[in-house]
């Protein structure tokens, strides 16, 4: 399951960890079948709440109005009482008597409808509690004469333990930033899109922070990367200035420190309380861990951090998903380019380790270029040497009259960004400036 999330007010489903899983234990129809109980590990309360109306859409999706079916929100701790205390108040019973007691009465509410319950606490429940509402859920499962509740619990502790666990904690973004291009007149119409991933990518997968940082960055100009980076920077300053974590990441990542004396035993300490405390992520398709973007930019402020930690860090600042849809389009421009150019290369011109690299890959000894053998047409023929050439020898070898200075700049736009450099606005503009001249028919 998605999550709707609005910043700068484009509005982009969220992937979590956690989506899958939760997607397989709806779609098994518990609330139908066997009942049973689904965590769901949130940052903070407020996220729950967020997460709340998505959950009763999806779930009312699934169910498909093959029988009723009611999603109940119960409220737990405080005066709220405990877990199966707030259970039997939803149902109207006296919370005082015995849950063994309430069983039969419980079931005689689920004769014409199936129920989903809800927990989300109001206030911190004891751990026992939450293991005592589990266990009677279970016994009631399981009974002689069962009544087959279905329980989802919201989780912002990490307390309640009993799978399957699905984590929401860590979620990111995944639409095109040149989705519908035909569609606007301007390249200006891209910035809420473009706002909404350079948001989603500083928070490091934190939808906490993504909404705090889209406060201070919402009305940002149109198109002033600059005053964006301004804003972005002071926020991240600020938050890991208060940040509880702030000093254990100091001892990461050496900051005042010239030398990485930390014992590996004492850095698998720091790295499981620092993702614990959201200052180290997953990034997407990654499974090690990695300071979140914020707050590596904040380090990168800093003048005793170690040179040595610069580049991975600087790294992390880099928008993977535009990075990786700009670089993509790049590669299309390419093969425009050598579709307009072909022909008008001067094979006076080719370079020796491109016709050892051609020949190398017809030997079947290229073990990175790679085509099938039921490939229709492999590049091995006289004319697809120039596949084999670097963009910029291929310019390098045609008429000064038939490459254009756009071409050239496709090619500086790609290697800006292959070569792992900061990708913001400007980069953006060029590539749909080069969309409108290269993205034509057949």
């Amino acid at each position: 399951m998605q999550l709707e999330v609005s910043l700068a007010g484009f509005s982009s489903p969220w992937s979590f960890r956690g989506s899958k899983p939760f997607c397989a234990w709806a779609e098994a129809k518990p609330w139908l079948h066997e009942g049973g109980v689904c965590v769901i590990r949130t940052e903070n309360a407020e996220i729950g709440d967020l997460l709340l109306p998505s959950v009763a859409r999806f779930i009312h999706g699934i169910n498909g109005g093959e029988r009723r079916l009611d999603v109940r929100r119960i409220l737990c701790g405080d005066r709220f009482g405990t877990p199966i205390q707030a259970l039997l108040h939803d149902f109207e019973l006296d919370p005082e008597i015995s849950p063994f007691e309430a069983r039969p009465r419980i079931k005689s509410r689920l004769l014409d409808r199936s129920l989903l319950l809800v927990f989300i606490e109001s206030a911190s429940v004891n751990p026992c509690d939450w293991e005592n509402l589990i266990d009677l859920l279970e016994y009631y499962r399981k009974a002689t004469d069962p009544v087959r509740l279905c329980a989802l619990v919201f989780d912002d502790r990490g307390v309640v333990n009993s799978a399957p666990v699905c984590d929401y904690l860590s979620g990111h973004t995944s639409h095109p930033v040149f989705a519908d291009t035909s569609s606007i007149s301007t390249v200006n119409a891209l910035w809420p899109s473009y706002l909404h991933h350079r948001v989603a990518w500083e928070a490091g997968g934190s939808l906490d922070y993504a909404l705090s940082l889209n406060k201070e960055t919402e009305d940002s100009r149109v198109g002033d990367d600059e005053e964006l980076e301004r804003r972005i920077q002071t926020h991240a300053g600020e938050r890991l200035a208060s940040h509880p974590g702030r000093e254990a990441l100091y001892e990461l990542v050496c900051v005042g420190k010239e030398v990485d004396r930390l014992e590996p035993a004492r850095r698998q300490v720091l790295r499981a309380e620092l993702f614990a405390k959201s200052l180290l992520w997953r990034p997407p398709s990654m499974n090690g861990f990695h300071v979140v973007p914020w707050a590596s930019r904040a380090l990168l402020a800093l003048p005793s951090l170690a040179k040595n930690k610069v580049w991975a860090l600087r790294h992390q600042l880099v928008c993977a998903p535009l990075a990786a849809e700009i670089l993509s389009l790049c590669l299309k421009f390419e093969s425009q380019i050598q579709s307009r150019l072909h022909g008008r290369q001067d094979p006076n011109k080719v370079s020796t380790k491109t016709v050892e690299a051609h020949q190398r890959f017809k030997d079947g000894n290229d073990y990175f270029v790679v085509y099938p053998n039921a490939f229709p047409i492999r590049p091995e023929r006289v004319e697809d040497l120039w596949a084999f050439a670097s963009l910029g020898e291929n310019l390098k070898s045609c008429p000064a009259g038939a490459v254009s200075d756009l071409y050239w700049d496709a090619l500086h736009l790609r290697n800006a960004i292959a070569h792992g450099h900061y990708v913001g606005w400007r980069h953006v503009e060029w590539a749909y400036r080069m969309l409108e001249s290269f993205d034509t028919s057949a």
